[in-house]
């Protein structure tokens, strides 16, 4: 196993692997959804992570398959990764691709978040945000997590780092605070509660 930069060109793999990972967020906002439909409407969700200036950490095996991934944003690189006529492209492309059952429910979500969200700590924002980190199913226990989020801490030092971690998840709430991350704060969405962390 390695740790690699990704790129725009991991979004499809980075789709695939968020489809085995969280079968129940993909159900979710997407139901019956074909697959490869729904796959091609989250590699544009991905390329436009890449395009709005996100960064992407990926652990592979020696073939290059793709074990996890970590997309974040920093504050140092956003603007200067940003391409907004790459946004522009894609946009478009997303919206032929999600019905107006799945924008509302999208929106709703994003609603309930915003609504819902309780500081408990006061803290300076954030340098950095880790958007979304998976693990591919069959690798988890391994170690497989541990190495790619001490190598996204490693590449994204000295900024302070927030992240949103799923109250019912004990594992990654272990391991996000033996890497020293406090909790701030709390918010909701249409799938639960979700504990916000600081480091």
């Amino acid at each position: 196993m390695y740790v690699a930069k990704g790129s725009p060109q991991d979004a499809r793999e980075i789709a695939k692997l968020y489809c085995a990972a969280f079968p129940e967020s993909v159900e979710l906002f997407f139901g019956t959804k074909p697959s490869d439909k729904l796959l091609n409407l989250l590699e544009l969700t991905f390329l436009l992570v890449f395009y709005s200036g996100g960064e992407a950490l990926l652990v592979k095996n020696e073939a290059g398959s793709i074990y996890g991934y970590c997309l974040y944003r920093s504050a140092r690189e956003a603007s200067a990764n940003r391409s907004l006529r790459k946004m522009l492209t894609v946009l478009p492309k997303m919206a032929s691709k999600t019905s107006l059952a799945e924008i509302g429910k999208l929106l709703h979500n994003q609603l309930i978040m915003a609504t819902s969200t309780k500081r408990t700590k006061k803290s300076a924002r954030p340098q950095a945000q880790i958007i979304s980190i998976a693990i591919c199913p069959t690798c988890q226990g391994q170690g497989v997590g541990t190495l790619l989020f001490r190598s996204v801490l490693n590449d994204l030092e000295p900024y302070s780092v927030g992240l949103n971690v799923r109250a019912d998840n004990p594992a990654a709430r272990r391991l996000y605070a033996k890497t020293g991350f406090q909790e701030c704060g709390t918010t909701s969405d249409l799938s639960g509660k979700w504990i916000m962390l600081v480091k």
